[in-house]
């Protein structure tokens, strides 16, 4: 399996990119025109199905819009404007929700003149987070080029969401994804197994991975003493996975030799501190952990995920463990960035190997840093992108 080309270059210095930022309906804004002469005569419109707060529509889209613009004439965003607070109680409840429908509607409304004199279209995911395949009609005058970018298989019913009862999964179910697959002239994956997750009678997809710029990653150094701190960064539907753990932390704490942190926008409830997420902190937490986790449970939905989490370890040059599970196992075989453990004996005799040895730690962080420096290369992704594009 192959995730995407070796890089020959590095990323594009910070300093010469595009500022970006987004309007009050979620719209978004280039702060700099781009030289007429560097862009064709096409117009694209980015949408997403979920604001910047997401890590997909800040990877898989906004990360490419400065150099979009610099291969088309005019690049406009439309965020989908899905950031809604979910306060405790049946109150908030309702509340969420009742917003969470406005904004449903709004964004059917807003959708037809994002998309109106645009000749093509990149949508990232889906174009709001929740409801039915409705909203989809709003591209119904739309005779341009869309390509469509996955980078989960939100086309196929989840275990959690399958569990639910029928308005759960008429609210969060495939009907968006499945409805824009049909409309998609061209579809981009962030792995290999996710494209062979593809329903039959699509376009052939193009395999993009998701990969941060290594270059807004300060290199972090082992430190001799214990505990070591073993951190975890991911979204609340993920705590779930350190469950099968507990035990294992549990041990190891008392034993001195780590402490676990749990960053994320809610505590899991096992033996670990607990650290808010927040957008500002999102590349300096790293700087904060020893060593960086990945576990999951082995199910057709977390074999098609992306290793995104590994490789922001990696720009870190953290020492990763990690599930062999999906495109896990190659990133890690392939960086020399860590170890793969299966089942809790595993983790524990891999968790207690390194935090013992702090040499091995140096070298597996410095593998994975050199690694995803050759890896990534965003110039290249977004010549893909605009060539599906402007096809």
């Amino acid at each position: 399996m192959d995730l995407g080309r070796r890089a020959e270059r590095l990323c594009t210095p910070k300093a010469s990119r595009q500022r970006y930022s987004s309007d009050s309906n979620g719209a978004g804004v280039l702060e700099r025109n781009t030289p007429p002469s560097l862009a064709s005569p096409a117009s694209v419109s980015v949408l997403t199905e979920m604001d910047p707060w997401s890590a997909s529509t800040r990877y898989r889209a906004i990360q490419y819009v400065p150099r979009l613009q610099e291969r088309f004439a005019s690049v406009t965003v439309s965020h989908a404007g899905d950031t809604v607070v979910r306060h405790p109680g049946r109150v908030g409840q309702v509340a969420y929700f009742a917003t969470h429908a406005a904004r449903y509607a709004r964004r059917s409304t807003t959708l037809r003149s994002a998309v109106a004199g645009r000749d093509s279209l990149l949508i990232q995911r889906g174009l709001y987070p929740i409801g039915p395949a409705l909203i989809v009609h709003a591209l119904d005058g739309f005779s341009g080029r869309i390509v469509f970018d996955l980078d989960d298989a939100v086309f196929r019913m989840s275990p959690k969401i399958a569990s639910k009862n029928r308005p759960a999964r008429w609210l969060y179910g495939p009907q968006q994804a499945l409805e824009l697959m049909r409309r998609a002239d061209a579809i981009v994956v962030s792995t290999q197994v996710l494209a062979d997750l593809l329903p039959d009678g699509l376009p052939e997809p193009t395999i993009i991975p998701t990969v941060p710029d290594p270059a807004e990653y300060s290199v972090v150094t082992p430190e001799d003493g214990l505990p070591v701190r073993v951190g975890w960064a991911g979204t609340v539907g993920g705590l779930s996975y350190l469950d099968p753990l507990t035990e294992v932390f549990r041990r190891l704490a008392d034993d001195g030799l780590i402490e676990v942190e749990v960053v994320s926008s809610h505590p899991w409830d096992g033996p670990a501190t607990f650290r808010r997420w927040s957008l500002e902190e999102e590349i300096s937490i790293f700087n904060r952990f020893g060593i960086g986790i990945m576990p999951l449970p082995d199910t057709a939905y977390t074999r098609a995920k992306a290793g995104f989490k590994l490789l922001q370890y990696m720009a870190a040059g953290l020492p990763i463990i990690a599930s062999p599970i999906g495109v896990n196992t190659e990133l890690l075989s392939r960086s020399g960035a860590g170890v793969l453990a299966d089942g809790p004996s595993e983790w524990e005799l891999a968790l207690r190997t390194l935090v013992l040895d702090i040499e091995l730690r140096r070298k597996m962080g410095q593998a994975g840093r050199a690694f995803v420096e050759g890896y990534v290369d965003l110039d290249a992704n977004a010549d893909t992108l605009a060539r599906l594009l402007a096809m």
